[in-house]
């Protein structure tokens, strides 16, 4: 059995997380939704994203870890946003069940490393996203491609960041479709 692991933003587990993770479901996967912040959520980027440094990023990996212990030896897709796309990417990369990784508005390698070999990616940004670093995750798709694994990256318009969150004022419906739609024939797969 695949599960589908969804970590949220720099927000933190946040109803529009719950709202997205829902989608997933009434698609008809199983979905575990970890809240690496222990219930706190934030909401400004910035404030959350000073929650993440406080806490540091190893932290939220062993929490991470920690919380899909009870998965026992299933194979995971792990999917994240922004923040929790960083971290998805981290399980990806590490953790040996990792069967997949969708990286939401997040994610790239500064400069070549390892990936799992035969661990797909599939990565969205919007184009003009102030927090996208350019060539980054075209260092991580090079990465997963060496590593003889799957990579797909897929560019929305506009400048939105959040924008597959309902609740986020990033909101964009027709990006948010667009990239339901290409996630869930990503997990097809599995």
């Amino acid at each position: 059995m695949t599960a589908l692991v969804l970590l949220h933003s720099a927000l933190g587990r946040t109803s529009g997380m719950d709202a997205i993770a829902e989608r997933f479901v009434l698609a008809g996967h199983t979905v575990h939704t970890p809240d690496v912040y222990a219930g706190r959520t934030f909401t400004t980027a910035e404030e959350g994203v000073a929650h993440s440094q406080e806490v540091g990023f190893t932290t939220l990996v062993d929490r991470v870890t920690e919380a899909c212990a009870e998965l026992g030896d299933d194979q995971i897709v792990f999917g994240g946003f922004s923040l929790g796309a960083a971290l998805a990417q981290q399980m990806g990369k590490n953790d040996p069940r990792a069967c997949g990784a969708l990286l939401f508005h997040g994610g790239g390698f500064p400069k070549p490393t390892r990936w799992q070999a035969g661990v797909p990616v599939q990565a969205h940004f919007a184009v003009d996203d102030e927090w996208r670093s350019p060539g980054t995750i075209e260092t991580l798709l090079e990465s997963a491609t060496r590593a003889g694994a799957q990579a797909e990256y897929f560019l929305y318009p506009g400048d939105s960041h959040l924008f597959a969150d309902p609740t986020s004022p990033d909101y964009r419906e027709d990006n948010a479709e667009l990239l339901y739609e290409r996630a869930l024939t990503f997990l097809d797969r599995f």
